[in-house]
């Protein structure tokens, strides 16, 4: 909980902060290891924390968007989560 991101004003919400499904894997991270920062849930004080996520293992060979997808898709199953 102590990685936080400014994003462009045109890429932020009404509050600066941004905007709930933002992903962070290209910029931050280690340069051996798959591991992307997602931003699932809208911030209501003004700041909001990612979740980081490690792939420590791909034994299926997925692209780097299928984790993406799939962690987009969980946290919008359930509106009380989002």
């Amino acid at each position: 909980h102590r990685d936080r991101f400014e994003c462009h004003p045109n890429d932020a919400d009404s509050s600066g902060i941004s905007q709930p499904g933002t992903i962070v894997d290209k910029v931050i991270g280690d340069p051996f290891l798959y591991n992307l920062l997602f931003q699932s849930q809208a911030s209501l004080n003004g700041t909001s924390c990612g979740t980081r996520y490690l792939v420590q293992k791909d034994e299926t060979n997925h692209t780097v968007d299928d984790p993406q997808n799939i962690a987009n898709s969980v946290c919008s199953a359930f509106q009380r989560a989002t």
